[in-house]
C-alpha cells in the first residue's frame, strides 16, 4: 500500500495512505453528518441497539471517540453513571464554530 505524507488535519503522526486521507477528509464536510442522521433507519437501529441494552451502559463511562454529531452520546447518556465524553476531529470543530 503507498503511503503519503499529507495527513488527515495536517498534523504530525504516522504516515496516511491516499485512500486513508480521503476517508478521513470526507468526514471534514457537514454534509456527510447530515446524511447519516437523516438516515432513520441508521439512527434508529444505533438508539434501539443503546436503548435494549441499557444494562451494559449501567455504572459505566461512555468515551464516544470521533463522534461527528454526538448522536450516539447523546442515546447513552441517560443509561450512564455520568454525561458520555465526546471528541471529534478538532479541525472539524473549528470549521464548524466558523
Amino acid at each position: 500500500m503507498a503511503t503519503t505524507t499529507a495527513k488527515s488535519n495536517g498534523s504530525k503522526g504516522a504516515e496516511l495512505s491516499h485512500s486513508e486521507v480521503h476517508y478521513f477528509n470526507s468526514y471534514n464536510h457537514h454534509g456527510i453528518h447530515e446524511e447519516m442522521l437523516k438516515d432513520e433507519v441508521r439512527t434508529r437501529s444505533y438508539r434501539d441497539a443503546i436503548y435494549n441494552n441499557k444494562h451494559i451502559f449501567k455504572d459505566k463511562v461512555v468515551l464516544d471517540v470521533g463522534c461527528g454529531t454526538a448522536i450516539l452520546s447523546m442515546y447513552t447518556y441517560p443509561s450512564s453513571t455520568s454525561a458520555p465524553s465526546s471528541t471529534t476531529c478538532p479541525a472539524r470543530t473549528a470549521r464548524a464554530l466558523d
